[in-house]
């Protein structure tokens, strides 16, 4: 079974930049696409939902580390989808074709660099607990 963030509610949507706070995420499973509502708020509780769904692989565009370390204890395999915008199926093909790169400890830093979180003066990100949203 493969999960893939997505920004829409559709199977015509983009793979979602975002990973745990994704508002969609794809569920392929032997070639079936189920489009499921994340309610869950940050990577963290978007890892755990996923590992209960029975997710054996992820395919996404960006993630903490976070996250990562959850997914990979639970031995789910993660794939670059790329930094350019990308629909589901061009993904899913390019899955089914070899061509994304399986994300490892050794090179996660390399794909994934670390980010400046404050995005300039005056904005900043609350990375908290969000008490509003429920999961799983």
């Amino acid at each position: 079974m493969i999960a893939i963030p997505l920004k829409m509610e559709k199977e015509s949507s983009a793979v979602s930049p975002l990973f745990g706070k994704a508002k969609y995420f794809a569920i392929v499973d032997k070639g079936e696409v189920k489009i499921l509502k994340n309610l869950c708020h940050g990577g963290n509780q978007v890892a755990m939902w996923l590992h209960s769904l029975g997710v054996e692989k992820l395919i996404l565009s960006h993630m903490g580390a976070n996250p990562f370390e959850k997914l990979t204890s639970f031995g789910i395999e993660i794939y670059f989808a790329g930094e350019e915008r990308i629909v589901l199926k061009d993904v899913l093909l390019a899955y089914a074709d070899g061509d994304l790169v399986m994300v490892s400890k050794e090179n996660f830093d390399t794909i994934f660099p670390p980010h400046d979180h404050s995005h300039g003066e005056g904005h900043h990100h609350n990375h908290g607990d969000d008490t509003h949203h429920t999961c799983c």
